[in-house]
């Protein structure tokens, strides 16, 4: 599977048989509306008893389906039924808000609007995450919980982790939108608690003039947080726009570094 990432034809769904959609219509009460939430569950579920890590992830469209994705798909399902058969987790993904991403994804408010992250992130702790240990098998505590997304994902991912380690223990960041949130840094900064916290910042080195200079000094500081220099992971990969294409190549990396 690694390398054979091709544009899909766009009205042919290309989601794994292990991808299941858990709610077309979710209930999130933070926010007041419903939104669709993606379920990737191990292909040894059903038939084993164990219990799985879980990665929540953001723009549940763009992860799994090149029907749903609005350029390319990442292909995390794939990318989980190859290379990661053997020592596999559950996904959990959200659908994005479409015109309400950026208040939704934002924990500030901006020029660009009212920032509704925190209610996002009060989402996933308090609604979605006790469902999905409710109904599924899955290793609750934090060193066996992630959160991931991209760009303006990214921005809410790294936001939760800060806000919440004692449920997210492990935080995938891709290309960060922090321009736009530039208060996170001073959040970051009055965290006490991130002793156990794990990050793991990618982006490419071609995306905006700051995005790599932003993305250090988040690393920066979080380095400063955590027990040991390992707990924060820098990737700069040469080349590397700000596109589905990079994120799914910096997956696999991301998913050896979480060692679910």
């Amino acid at each position: 599977m690694d390398g054979e990432f091709t544009q899909q034809n766009e009205e042919h769904h290309t989601v794994s048989p292990q991808v299941h959609i858990l709610d077309e219509h979710f209930y999130i009460p933070e926010l007041q509306t419903q939104r669709r939430v993606w379920l990737y569950l191990p292909a040894d579920y059903e038939t084993s008893d164990k219990h799985y890590p879980v990665i929540y992830m953001q723009d549940g469209q763009n992860l799994f389906d090149q029907y749903t994705a609005s350029y390319q798909e990442w292909g995390v399902d794939e990318m989980m039924d190859g290379l990661f058969q053997d020592h596999s987790c559950i996904i959990v993904a959200v659908d994005h808000g479409e015109e309400n991403r950026i208040s939704e994804y934002n924990p500030y408010t901006t020029e660009h609007g009212e920032g509704r992250g925190d209610a996002y992130v009060t989402f996933l702790v308090n609604t979605l995450k006790p469902f999905i240990d409710g109904e599924y098998r899955t290793q609750t505590d934090a060193k066996c919980t992630a959160i991931a997304g991209s760009s303006l994902g990214g921005l809410i991912a790294m936001y939760a982790a800060l806000r919440h380690p004692e449920v997210f223990g492990n935080a995938g960041i891709f290309s960060p939108a922090f321009w736009i949130a530039k208060e996170i840094y001073a959040f970051a900064l009055e965290q006490s608690n991130l002793t156990n916290s794990r990050f793991y910042f990618v982006c490419g080195d071609s995306e905006s003039d700051d995005m790599v200079g932003d993305m250090q000094g988040m690393a920066e500081i979080v380095q400063e947080k955590v027990a040991a220099p390992e707990q924060v992971n820098l990737q700069i990969i040469p080349g590397a726009g700000h596109n589905e294409q990079q994120w799914h190549d910096d997956f696999p990396a991301f998913y050896e570094w979480l060692g679910f």
